[in-house]
């Protein structure tokens, strides 16, 4: 699959988790939609479906799959050692986290936004590549297949939120077998040059 393409699913992906609000929801929905090509209920009551995603992803009370990479290591803690790895991948792009202190580094929306700005430098360059490889392969591999089991497993789940959770599973799949075998293996996040897209 060609990087631009898989960026701009990724950047679909990041504005449906990212989303604050049914009209954000509706529009991030009808993108991947568009870019997974899959059909989309043109009845959807977009309300309803921001109870559904606030109450799997947001809260106020405790969510069921929470969209940050934290919560699934063996002993989930808030901001624990993914979120400080994919700090260290963001300070070595010369990023900053927006609104650090409201979420987490960790948080989905802010792990597919970095891929989508690194799918979409071409060629990317060894570092950058790498970079992305462990973002993809590693770091988001190793805790989405996890946060979409247990959206999976929750009761009524609207069919914009489960399309969505499907179609990440979808580019986490195509995207890690982008990515180049041993490349991730490499050292950490933490060894890369600080570099600007």
């Amino acid at each position: 699959m060609d990087g631009t393409l898989n960026s701009e699913k990724a950047a679909a992906l990041r504005d449906f988790f990212a989303s604050v609000d049914a009209g954000e929801l509706r529009s991030a929905a009808a993108d991947i939609a568009r870019h997974f090509n899959l059909p989309m209920d043109r009845d959807t009551d977009w309300r309803e479906v921001e109870y559904d995603f606030n109450r799997l992803f947001v809260g106020p009370a405790s969510v069921p799959a929470p969209p940050y990479a934290s919560a699934y290591q063996e002993e989930p803690t808030l901001m624990g050692k993914p979120a400080l790895e994919v700090r260290d991948a963001y300070r070595a792009l010369g990023l900053e986290v927006p609104d650090r202190n409201a979420t987490p580094d960790d948080h989905l929306a802010f792990e597919l936004d970095v891929v989508a700005a690194l799918g979409s430098v071409d060629p990317p360059d060894g570092e950058w590549r790498r970079l992305r490889d462990w973002l993809v392969r590693e770091h988001l591999g190793g805790w989405v297949p996890r946060f979409a089991e247990a959206v999976r497993k929750q009761p009524g789940v609207s069919e914009p939120v489960a399309m969505a959770v499907e179609a990440l599973t979808t580019w986490l799949e195509s995207a890690g077998a982008e990515a180049v075998p041993g490349e991730s293996d490499k050292e950490p996040a933490t060894r890369f040059e600080r570099r600007s897209i």
